[in-house]
């Protein structure tokens, strides 16, 4: 991928320098496991977490407290056709009233992105508006309480609401990643909703995991079935986020590991659903969500070996916010349909979200210090260029 624009033109020198000495203290995960503890620590003595905020990595992967104080930055990355998805930051919730402001969270996510070009998405987590419980016990067909149907019926029609909206706004509503054993559930309550939704065009985007041993079948199932009902089938596809609970609980539970047993069986497998996802790009929706650099590179070399637009509108990358940003500028500059992921929220709800970068970002470290040597490569153009 050529590199013509800076790669980094969003950001200050001062900025990329400290996210360079972000960037080397994640690929160490010693230092990332121990400052885990350290911030368990400090939570269970109440300490005040917002004077924390320059040095928990906040700002390197959230854009803002609130949704207009992402705008700054949001609007910076349109300009160089780099767009965004703003993700409400709140993963851990469990009560009826946290349900429905994280659905009203979502709406003004909505509002925000109608008529604005700089946010063609907006991302809904079915766990934020609605209970983690019973998306385990539908998916498992258990029968649910008389109370319990109740609190199912009102997840249907939060569901419904945000669906509605997004058509309205003519904005593509993502439905994000979730544990493999709730995605039963998940897709019982929004799989009908795509028939009603997706009849012409995509407006809903199922999160396709496909480091789970199933989800390829399932994607091509889901593919079968949206031309036999006659529907657009919005994927992303991602690899997952949830590998060590994943793992963890396979072995607690003595059940079989969901998880590919090898990164190459996962590989091949994100290879294979995007060959089916090309392959369909004429009826069906693709968002590449991806930070692999050979996964992008085959994308756009079968657009070019089978004359299929890098601009295509039934086809996205996407990278998250603070990461990977040479990935995100190349595509944008080669005239391909690039988002940003970004999350927002307040520092104390935002923290489960920085926790799994962190580990990410140690797990991926060949990833990560490439990410370092971009940066370098940038800083040390700046200084010969003054």
């Amino acid at each position: 991928m050529h590199h013509k624009l800076p790669q980094y033109p969003h950001k200050s020198t001062r900025e990329l320098k400290a996210s360079l000495f972000l960037f080397r203290l994640l690929s160490r995960r010693f230092i990332v496991r121990t400052s885990l503890y350290l911030w368990r620590f400090l939570k269970s003595i109440h300490f005040p977490i917002k004077q924390l905020i320059g040095f928990t990595g906040y700002e390197q992967f959230c854009a803002g407290q609130d949704v207009t104080s992402c705008a700054s930055m949001t609007e910076k990355l349109a300009q160089y056709n780099v767009y965004s998805v703003l993700d409400y930051a709140n993963e851990h919730t469990t009560s009826a009233m946290d349900y429905k402001h994280n659905a009203t969270m979502v709406l003004e996510t909505i509002e925000a992105a109608k008529n604005n070009p700089a946010y063609p998405f907006a991302v809904v987590k079915p766990t934020a508006i609605g209970s983690f419980k019973l998306y385990q016990k539908m998916g498992a067909g258990q029968k649910l309480t008389t109370s319990e149907q109740l609190i199912w019926t009102a997840m249907q029609q939060r569901f419904e609401q945000l669906a509605s909206a997004a058509a309205q706004a003519t904005v593509i509503l993502m439905i994000d990643a979730e544990e493999s054993w709730i995605l039963d559930g998940v897709n019982l309550l929004v799989l009908p909703l795509f028939v009603k939704y997706n009849s012409d065009k995509v407006v809903l985007a199922l999160t396709i995991q496909l480091y789970l041993k199933d989800r390829n079948l399932v994607y091509k199932s889901l593919l079968k079935d949206a031309d036999e009902k006659g529907y657009v089938l919005g994927a992303k596809l991602v690899r997952g986020a949830y590998m060590e609970k994943e793992r963890n609980r396979s072995a607690v539970l003595n059940i079989s590991n969901p998880v590919c047993e090898t990164k190459d069986a996962t590989d091949n497998q994100y290879r294979d659903a995007l060959q089916s996802a090309m392959q369909a790009l004429d009826k069906h929706f693709c968002i590449v969500a991806t930070h692999n650099q050979s996964d992008i590179n085959w994308v756009v070399d079968y657009c070019s070996k089978n004359n299929i637009s890098v601009r295509n509108s039934n086809l996205w990358f996407s990278q998250l916010y603070g990461m990977r940003d040479y990935i995100s500028f190349s595509l944008a500059e080669q005239g391909a349909n690039v988002f940003k992921y970004v999350p927002f929220g307040p520092l104390e709800q935002a923290v489960p979200y920085l926790i799994r970068r962190a580990l990410e970002n140690s797990a991926m470290k060949s990833q990560t210090l490439q990410e370092c040597l971009m940066i370098k490569n940038e800083l040390r153009r700046r200084k010969i260029n003054g």
